[in-house]
């Protein structure tokens, strides 16, 4: 069984700073567009990044009693704790990229980690688009937008994947899917991960 993670921005966001990043990479004149490139990088997987090209530290806006093990910050950042990389590195060891990262508030107040910026660049092509409900871009349908139609209406053909445990849907910007594996390890380790629901998978009968 495949499981559709709920990117949904207003859920999984945290507010954040770096201003030692964004002194190296201002968002302005003609190395925004770098900065851009390597924020896009980060947010859809598109190409691996390079650790110069990473945050070394999130300040973050607002304090929280609680932190979960996987967020997103404003710009698309994908943050894990150490026991979320540790249960991902087990089942798809050294597919996917984590780069050390602290996190702090900003009265000084260290957020105990360890911390990792998460960048996922594995793709399968599973989604049955005839068999989902999903939003389709009609001026590139080769390139479809979101899930967010009918964000829990999702088939997938086991047939078409590959055998990873954590990847991103190619035609799906901002996409993450897992395996059941990956969500038993989550939650047999106690991990605090984004929320998912069960794709359906792929029925021939509808084919027609």
């Amino acid at each position: 069984m495949t499981h559709v993670f709920d990117m949904q921005l207003h859920k999984i966001q945290i507010g954040a700073d770096y201003p030692e990043w964004e002194a190296r990479f201002p968002y302005v004149g003609e190395a925004g567009k770098k900065t851009g490139e390597i924020v896009d990088a980060w947010r859809s997987g598109l190409r691996k990044n390079t650790p110069d090209e990473m945050p070394k530290e999130l300040i973050v806006r607002k304090p929280r009693k609680t932190w979960p093990d996987a967020f997103e910050t404003l710009n698309g950042l994908l943050v894990v704790s150490g026991a979320a990389k540790d249960v991902i590195e087990r089942l798809d060891p050294g597919l996917h990229q984590f780069f050390p990262l602290s996190i702090r508030t900003k009265r000084g107040v260290v957020i105990e980690g360890p911390w990792f910026a998460m960048n996922v660049t594995e793709r399968q092509n599973s989604i049955v688009i005839e068999q989902s409900r999903v939003l389709v871009n009609k001026r590139a349908p080769d390139r479809l937008c979101s899930f967010l139609w009918d964000f829990k209406h999702v088939t997938v053909d086991p047939s078409k994947l590959s055998g990873i445990h954590f990847w991103r849907e190619a035609r799906f910007r901002g996409s993450l899917l897992g395996s059941d594996a990956l969500l038993k390890e989550l939650k047999d380790a106690g991990v605090k991960f984004f929320s998912s629901f069960k794709a359906k998978e792929f029925n021939k009968d509808l084919e027609a």
